[in-house]
């Protein structure tokens, strides 16, 4: 389903009005509204080629417009400091006639607010409290071969093309034509988890979908086997060489003092 006329306009217009309400949230502020603006463009409300063609990922950006617009509008304001001295600093603050202002009821009369002693103490008893009917959860082992074994039996997860959204777009980087001008930049989109790997390690676009896909399954594998996947492994194989290897060195050490 593609985005409708209807929806794009809706779009234009809800950033149109961010635009208005950090115009004047930020007046007189030109660097923080140059940088809120390019914050918004580039990163909060930025959808790529993919998503800009999705009418559900769209109508959640302009919901997020809306909310910040509004939020910008009532929530924040601007101060100035106009004097400095010993005594302290004094600030102007400059309220718009959308600002949302309140009777500082729990300012003037806070609630009762515990000790960090006290705080702790319920965090502590909050979190030592173990149902007896929850199952236990499994733990990881603690030595390298028991978790080679648990490793080979672990349930590898199963990677179906039917929940991947697969695009190309054009290369970027040191490799000439070959790179710059081809779309051999790989993409793929999990719609089940929302994860997204990227693939131009090859100029080669069917190498690149390989490699991509064996991404995307190593992230899959990290999801439902925590401490177990692959890369984990190969992460605690080498820590357990490095272990050896200062034991082997300590052996060593203990033998030729021994030996004086």
């Amino acid at each position: 389903m593609s985005v409708t006329p209807a929806l794009r306009a809706a779009a234009r217009s809800a950033y149109r009005d961010l635009l208005r309400a950090s115009s004047s949230t930020f007046a007189g502020d030109e660097p923080v509204q140059r940088a809120f603006r390019a914050k918004m463009r580039t990163e909060t409300l930025f959808l790529d080629g993919t998503a800009q063609n999705n009418p559900k990922q769209v109508e959640e950006k302009i919901q997020l417009a809306k909310d910040l617009a509004m939020m910008l509008r009532r929530n924040v304001v601007q101060a100035q400091r106009i004097e400095r001295d010993s005594a302290g600093d004094a600030w102007s603050l400059r309220f718009t006639k959308d600002t949302e202002l309140g009777d500082n009821s729990t300012i003037k009369n806070p609630p009762p607010m515990q000790s960090s002693r006290r705080a702790r103490k319920l965090e502590k008893g909050a979190t030592s409290f173990i149902d007896p009917a929850a199952p236990p959860e499994p733990s990881l082992p603690r030595n390298y071969s028991a978790l080679k074994r648990a490793h080979k039996q672990r349930d590898v997860p199963e990677l179906r093309e039917e929940d991947i959204d697969e695009s190309f777009v054009r290369g970027s980087g040191p490799g000439g034509q070959s790179i710059n001008k081809t779309k051999n930049n790989v993409q793929l989109l999990h719609k089940p988890t929302g994860f997204r790997v990227s693939c131009q390690e090859t100029r080669s676009l069917q190498t690149n979908r390989m490699l991509a896909r064996r991404q995307l399954l190593q992230k899959l594998d990290q999801l439902h086997n925590p401490g177990l996947s692959k890369s984990e492994l190969l992460q605690a194989k080498q820590l357990e060489r490095e272990r050896q290897r200062r034991k082997k060195a300590k052996k060593r050490a203990k033998k030729k003092e021994l030996a004086q």
